[in-house]
C-alpha cells in the first residue's frame, strides 16, 4: 500500500499542471476541491457507508437502500466521487461527503474514530487505499452491482500487485455472469444478482414544466446524456426526428457544454426553449439546462435515444431508466459499459441499436414500437439482494 500511495503521489505531481488547467476550465474538476485534499472528519457513529461515483449510481443504489437499512437497522451515509452525485444526494436530503484522493492518511483523517459498521462499494469503485483502510480496521466490505469489462480485466491482471484489494472484499455481488467470471479470478466469494438498476421503481413527479410539455399533443422524443463529441450525429438525428412530428427534448451530459449545444441548434436554424425558462408557448425543441430532471422527462416521453453511444471514444449510458418508464429506447453501437443490459432489452423488443440516421427513420416509421415491463425483474433483484445480505446478517 505504501508503494501504491508513493506512485499515486508521483503521478499526481506529474499531472498537476493538467489538473490545474482542468480545474480552471471545467467546473466539475474544481468542485469542492479542498474537501478532496483536506477532508472533514465524519461525525456519524454506527452507520453503513456506501461509496459510489455518479448520479446514475446514486439513483441505482437507492433502489435497494430501504432493503439494506431494514435488514441492518442502521443509517446509511454516502461517499461519492462526482459533483453530480454529491449534489443529487444532498438535494434528496441524504448525508453525503466527497471522497478524498485515494491516500491512506486522508482516510485516517476522514474517519478518525468513527468507523462504519459495514462499507459498501458500488460497481467499479475499486480504490486500493480506501479498501485497505477499512480492511486494516476490521470493517466488512461489500462490492455490489460489480462490473468489470474485458479491458479492465486485462488492466487489473497486469497491475495485480496494486489491485490485490479486489481479493479483500468479503462479498462481491456481480451484475452479470460474465462479470462474475472475471471477478472470480481475483476473489472466490462472488454472487450474481443482476443489475440493480433494473430495480428502479417508477415515480410520479410534480415539476412545473411537465404539464406544459404534456399540454401539446405531440409525442416526445428525448436525446439524453449526449456528449459534445456526438454533435455531428445529433444535428442530423434531431432534424430527422422533427420531420416525423415529434417534440424533441435534448439533454447534454454535462451542463458546462450547454453553449456548444445552443450553437448547434442555432446553426441548424431551429427555435428552441431552455427548459428552465419554458412558458406556456413552447417550441418543438427544448434544451435541458437544469440538473437532475431527466427521469421526470422520461416519465412523460415516448422514445429516448441514449447518448454516449455514437462516438467510439465513449462507452454508453444506462438504457434501463428510460425503459422503466415504458419508452422505446434507441442507442448507438458503442455501449461497452452496458452490453448485458442492451442484450436483455433487445430480447424484450424495446431497444434498438442504431448505425445511421436512415436506420433510425425506419424505426420511426413503425406505428407501435414495444415498451418493456420490468416489474418482475425488479422484484427478482430485490429478493436476491435480501438473500445475500441476510446471509451476512446471520454470520456477522
Amino acid at each position: 500500500m505504501l508503494s501504491y500511495n508513493i506512485i499515486l503521489l508521483l503521478v499526481f505531481i506529474i499531472i498537476s499542471p493538467f489538473l490545474l488547467y482542468k480545474a480552471i476550465t471545467k467546473k466539475r474538476f474544481r468542485y469542492r476541491l479542498f474537501d478532496r485534499v483536506i477532508p472533514k472528519a465524519v461525525q456519524e457513529k454506527d452507520y453503513i457507508l456506501v461509496h459510489l461515483a455518479s448520479l446514475g449510481e446514486a439513483k441505482a443504489f437507492l433502489n435497494i437502500k430501504d432493503t439494506i437499512e431494514n435488514l441492518f437497522k442502521k443509517k446509511i451515509i454516502f461517499s461519492v466521487t462526482s459533483n453530480i452525485g454529491y449534489d443529487y444526494l444532498k438535494k434528496e436530503g441524504f448525508d453525503v461527503f466527497l471522497a478524498p484522493l485515494d491516500f491512506y492518511f486522508l482516510y485516517k483523517k476522514l474517519f478518525n474514530d468513527n468507523l462504519p459498521f459495514l462499507s459498501i462499494f458500488f460497481e467499479t469503485e475499486i480504490w486500493p487505499a480506501y479498501i485497505n483502510f477499512f480492511k486494516n480496521n476490521h470493517i466488512r466490505i461489500f462490492l455490489i452491482n460489480a462490473r468489470m469489462s474485458e479491458k479492465s480485466y486485462k488492466f487489473y491482471k497486469k497491475l495485480k500487485v496494486f489491485f490485490s484489494s479486489i481479493s479483500k472484499f468479503d462479498v462481491i455481488i456481480a451484475k452479470s455472469q460474465n462479470d462474475k467470471e472475471r471477478f472470480y479470478k481475483f476473489n472466490k466469494n462472488v454472487k450474481v444478482c443482476d443489475n440493480v438498476k433494473y430495480a428502479l421503481q417508477s415515480k410520479k413527479f410534480e415539476y412545473e414544466f411537465l404539464p406544459i410539455l404534456k399540454s401539446h399533443n405531440k409525442k416526445i422524443f428525448v436525446f439524453s446524456s449526449f456528449h459534445c463529441q456526438e454533435l455531428d450525429f445529433l444535428s442530423k438525428a434531431i432534424i430527422r426526428v422533427l420531420s416525423f412530428g415529434y417534440k424533441v427534448v435534448l439533454a447534454p451530459r454535462y451542463l458546462e457544454d450547454l453553449p456548444l449545444f445552443e450553437k448547434m441548434l442555432k446553426d441548424l436554424g431551429l427555435d428552441y426553449n431552455l427548459l428552465s425558462s419554458m412558458k406556456n408557448t413552447i417550441k418543438d425543441c427544448i434544451l435541458v439546462d437544469s440538473f437532475g430532471v431527466l427521469e421526470a422527462i422520461y416519465s412523460i416521453s415516448d422514445k429516448v435515444f441514449v447518448g454516449g453511444s455514437v462516438a467510439g471514444t465513449l462507452k454508453g449510458h444506462n438504457p434501463i431508466e428510460p425503459a422503466i418508464y415504458k419508452n422505446f429506447v434507441f442507442c448507438g453501437l458503442y455501449m461497452d459499459s452496458f452490453k448485458e443490459e442492451v442484450g436483455f432489452l433487445k430480447k424484450l423488443g424495446c431497444l434498438a441499436q442504431i448505425n445511421d440516421i436512415d436506420e433510425l427513420s425506419n424505426y420511426l416509421k413503425q406505428p407501435n414500437l414495444a415498451f418493456c415491463d420490468l416489474e418482475q425483474k425488479r422484484q427478482q433483484i430485490i429478493e436476491c439482494y435480501k438473500r445475500v445480505f441476510l446471509k451476512f446478517v446471520t454470520q456477522a
